[in-house]
């Protein structure tokens, strides 16, 4: 049963805003297309702007992968730590732009997957190898040839992350992520990206490494209606 968070109902402020808005394309040989779009707002008297990036940078697919609610990284389901880590991987244009490419698509070396998986995830929490079935796509496991097949089609998140606010307590970091549906994302007349609300909410902890941060938790909010 998925583990959830509930706050009292509140009214949210519609004050002016700085809205840091990253779109990531992310093509390899054009072979693989997978695009995200990252939405971070940060208020107006926030001077954290650079950290507000890389934490949407390094949540991109947790959300858009979107694993069930737990409080501790070892209680999360495998089979989502994966994918996430794959997908970000994939975003890597430069390691991955190295690829072999076979009739059954992209090969990513399981050596490759599992930096990732332990960078993000810490090494306390194995990864455990298979096929990965996500939104729309799946990738397929060769154990033989220890590498993982990605499709030649793109690959979609169905969400895209929205920061609304950040809590350091020592080596942690607590974010209050809306989950924005990448469906309801809208082009204006000049080109601009109109900002949707999100579907959803969640508080997601991370710790700070050398190399970045770890995932610890994700808890689902449960809120009132904004106004």
């Amino acid at each position: 049963m998925d583990e959830v968070i509930t706050v009292q109902k509140k009214k949210k402020k519609r004050g002016p805003f700085i809205a840091g808005l990253i779109v990531l394309a992310l093509a390899v040989a054009g072979v693989v297309s997978i695009v995200s779009t990252v939405i971070s707002y940060v208020e107006k008297n926030n001077d954290k702007t650079d950290d507000y990036t890389k934490y949407a940078n390094y949540l991109s697919w947790v959300v858009g992968v979107d694993p069930d609610s737990f409080s501790d990284i070892t209680k999360a389901d495998k089979d989502d730590l994966r994918n996430i880590a794959i997908c970000t991987l994939l975003s890597d244009n430069v390691k991955t732009g190295t690829y072999n490419v076979s009739d059954k698509g992209l090969m990513v070396p399981v050596a490759d997957v599992e930096t990732c998986y332990y960078n993000m995830f810490g090494v306390d929490n194995p990864i455990v190898h298979a096929n990965v079935v996500g939104y729309g796509y799946e990738f397929q496991f060769d154990a033989a040839n220890q590498v993982y097949y990605v499709p030649l089609t793109g690959v979609q998140p169905p969400f895209a992350v929205r920061i609304e606010s950040v809590e350091k307590t020592g080596g942690l970091v607590v974010l209050r992520v809306g989950y924005v549906g990448t469906s309801n994302i809208e082009v204006t007349p000049d080109g601009t990206l109109q900002a949707a609300q999100p579907d959803k909410y969640a508080d997601i902890t991370l710790k700070e490494t050398e190399n970045g941060f770890n995932l610890i938790s994700v808890m689902t909010v449960t809120v009132g209606e904004y106004e």
